[in-house]
């Protein structure tokens, strides 16, 4: 787990049964799917294809991993407010629809929720997101 973590800084819980070279293809992918318009059922059925292989605890660092690539996505610039915030919102869904919220994956979703809020929401998205990764961000 260490050495996987030290080479994807962005993804440090991944499934031990990921091929290595895989994981950021599995992620790009599952966040591919996760911009779909909201959380419905086409949604939940082409994320589940993908993440249902895994067992139930590589399924929640999978979705903590994935909620990590969503927040520094949105944080580099590489993926805008709109974007993000429908992919995490979709994670969310698929989360609660399965009865398992990883709590990191919840931290960042709250996140882009408080962003949602007031007029200065999204100015205060980076450094809740910030905090919601943790130290190492």
């Amino acid at each position: 787990g260490a050495a996987v973590g030290q080479i994807f800084r962005c993804a440090p819980n991944l499934p031990q049964s990921a091929a290595l070279g895989s994981m950021t293809n599995i992620l790009d992918t599952l966040y591919k799917i996760c911009l779909h318009p909201r959380p419905d059922d086409e949604f939940i059925n082409r994320f589940s294809k993908v993440i249902d292989v895994y067992s139930i605890a590589e399924k929640s660092e999978l979705v903590d991993s994935l909620a990590r690539f969503i927040a520094e996505k949105f944080l580099s610039g590489e993926g805008s407010f709109e974007e993000t915030d429908v992919a995490i919102n979709n994670l969310a869904g698929y989360a609660i629809c399965n009865n398992r919220i990883p709590e990191f994956m919840w931290g960042v979703y709250m996140a882009f929720d408080d962003a949602e809020l007031g007029s200065d929401g999204q100015q205060r998205l980076p450094s809740n997101l910030r905090h919601a990764l943790g130290p190492a961000a």
